[in-house]
């Protein structure tokens, strides 16, 4: 591969991030696939090949926000992660894991809280919202379950993940990771 195409190459990463976020941001797509395969079909790249990762995306998304809307950004990830603590402090006999935008920072006006727990916990986890009168939806997320908790200011959803599936390349954060986040960016 020379220079020049690699080069290219990395301009073509650059641009497809920056449309995905834009993308995710503007319209509320959630599935990084769905925007990364949009981006490069607006910008007439083919799909697939050298696409950017998910944080990439991410790191895409925060730029845009801190350009455009900084004090409305940062006030909403303030609050996205005060909402995902409380949840997570209900939560928290199933030991949740606050992934996602909200973890990462790269929240938009569109943006789930995204929490994570064990797949073991699935049936104690659907009794506990039934008897607790917390309206959900089951939702099946490529293969896995998902429950869709009806929130606000942001719905909550909550992915079910096998031990092995926990040891992403995502930002994941513990309730104890969250609120020292929390303390670090309080004024």
């Amino acid at each position: 591969m020379t220079a020049s195409h690699e080069a290219r190459a990395r301009q073509a990463r650059v641009l497809v991030a920056e449309l995905a976020a834009r993308l995710m941001a503007e319209h509320g797509l959630r599935d990084y696939a769905v925007a990364k395969r949009k981006a490069a079909r607006q910008l007439g790249l083919p799909e697939g090949h050298g696409m950017p990762s998910n944080e990439e995306i991410d790191a895409a998304l925060v730029e845009r926000q801190a350009l455009f809307e900084p004090e409305e950004q940062a006030d909403l990830l303030v609050a996205l992660r005060a909402q995902a603590r409380e949840v997570m402090v209900v939560f928290a006999r199933f030991e949740p894991a606050l992934t996602g935008a909200v973890a990462s920072g790269a929240v938009s006006e569109h943006s789930l809280i995204e929490l994570e727990i064990s797949e073991d916990a699935s049936k104690d986890f659907e009794q506990f919202l039934v008897n607790r009168e917390i309206p959900f939806k089951v939702q099946d997320r490529g293969g896995r379950m998902a429950y869709l908790i009806y929130a606000e200011p942001a719905d909550v959803q909550v992915r079910m993940l096998t031990r092995d599936a926990r040891h992403s390349h995502s930002p994941r954060l513990s309730l104890e990771r969250l609120e020292k986040l929390i303390a670090e960016t309080t004024p």
